[in-house]
Order: C-alpha cells, then structure tokens, then sequence
C-alpha cells in the first residue's frame, strides 16, 4: 500500500485511512469515533428514502475509499431485492479504484493489505445489514461486472454521462484537503448535470458555499446534527 496511505482503527473497531500530502498535511477520511458507524449515519437515511418512494436508485458517491457507502448502498439493495439499480463510485486515486476493482472481481479473499481491509470493511457492512457478507461480495461483483456499479476517476471530470442521479453520497475530503470539489459554482455545475429533479444529497459537511450550491440548483436544506459531536452535517431534498 501507498507510504501517503496509513490504516487507522477508530473507535467503534472499523477501519479508515489517513492520506498524507506532500507537504505533511494528513487527514483521516472519517471521524475517529468510528468509519462504519459515521456512514451509516450520515448516509444511510438518505438511501432509505430513495427506495421507499419507489424510485429505481441510481446513485453518485463521491469518494470511494474503503467502500462503505458503496457497500451498504449494494447492500442495501440486495437486502430491498432492489435489482435495477446504478451507482457511480468517483475516486482520484488510482491504486484505491484498481484495488477495489482487483478485489471484486477476485474470490473475496485478500491477497494483500488493502484487500485485507476491503474484506474487514464486507464483513462489518454485512453485519450491519444482517446480510452474509459472501452474498454482498457477490452482488457487488455481479454489479462491476454487468455496468451497474461504475468506478470513476477525479469528480467531476469523470463525469461523463453520470446522470439523473437521484441519492447523492457527497464524502469528499474536506476543503483544506481539496478545495476544488468545494468551489460553489464547480459543484452547482455539476448538481445540475448529473441529478434528477428528484433528489435527495446528504454530506457529512456543512459550509456556506455547499449551502449556496444547493439552493442555487433547487435543494432545501435540513438541520442536521454531525456525527459524534460535530456540530452540523448536510441533508438536502429537492423534489422529495
């Protein structure tokens, strides 16, 4: 695995990673009271809401990582027989998308450490959704396999024929990490070109220019509490 990648085990037992830049600067990709728990939290909900209105769900996460949401999402799908279904996974990181991908089209087993932890992560999401986690290997697999289930590059310059996404997983670094994907007018561009009139965008941020860019694209906003003593996170409707 990458020197820039380190495993971190937060506090309800799941692991997460810590990317370190050039410059020093490191920061976890979830809350160090727990990665399984802070994503059920933030984005489940929002899931549950897509399918209970019926809409078939075709789903943009951004920020694959270690594939929670990206796992309970499938999960999720096979739990609700949802079959028709799609979900773009953006990722800038090469060696995060090519192990994912390595990892699906494999047995389920690891044959390295980044697999090692995909596999950890299976296990604690299959366990969360009381599915067997060979089961949700599969499904993912079958959809990497078939097209449902699409691992994409940089967001949103991968973004190609993403569209009419309907649940919207924004898990991005934060802006001191990345700013870009926090531009106002970048991610009100790209709202506009990749979601459904009917939608529902849930982050575990909340910031100005995020709010902006969701009412300038039509979405209302909810209060919401963080994760763990965080004091605010984003879930936005529009059309629901």
């Amino acid at each position: 695995m990458s020197p820039q990648l380190e495993v971190i085990i937060t506090r309800d037992g799941s692991p997460t990673l810590a990317l370190k830049r050039d410059d020093g600067y490191s920061e976890k990709m979830h809350h160090s009271a727990g990665a399984l728990s802070e994503s059920f939290y933030i984005y489940h909900q929002a899931l549950l809401e897509v399918l209970k209105a019926g809409a078939a769900p075709r789903v943009l996460s951004l920020g694959l990582g270690l594939g929670y949401n990206e796992m309970l999402a499938v999960g999720e799908f096979l739990k609700s027989g949802v079959s028709e279904w799609k979900l773009w996974s953006f990722e800038s990181r090469q060696d995060l998308r090519q192990g994912f991908r390595q990892w699906l089209v494999g047995d389920g087993t690891a044959s390295n450490e980044l697999e090692n932890i995909f596999a950890q992560v299976l296990g604690l999401v299959a366990r969360r959704l009381a599915l067997d986690a060979t089961d949700l290997h599969l499904a993912l697999r079958h959809g990497l396999l078939m097209g449902q289930l699409e691992l994409r590059s940089a967001f949103p310059d991968d973004g190609y024929k993403v569209e009419g996404c309907n649940c919207v997983f924004y898990d991005a670094f934060s802006k001191k990490m990345d700013p870009g994907l926090w531009s106002e007018n970048e991610l009100a561009a790209a709202l506009k070109a990749m979601t459904a009139p009917r939608c529902i965008l849930t982050t575990y941020a909340a910031t100005g220019a995020l709010n902006r860019a969701l009412k300038q694209t039509g979405f209302t906003s909810e209060a919401r509490a963080g994760f763990e003593g965080k004091r605010q996170s984003t879930f936005a409707r529009r059309g629901f």
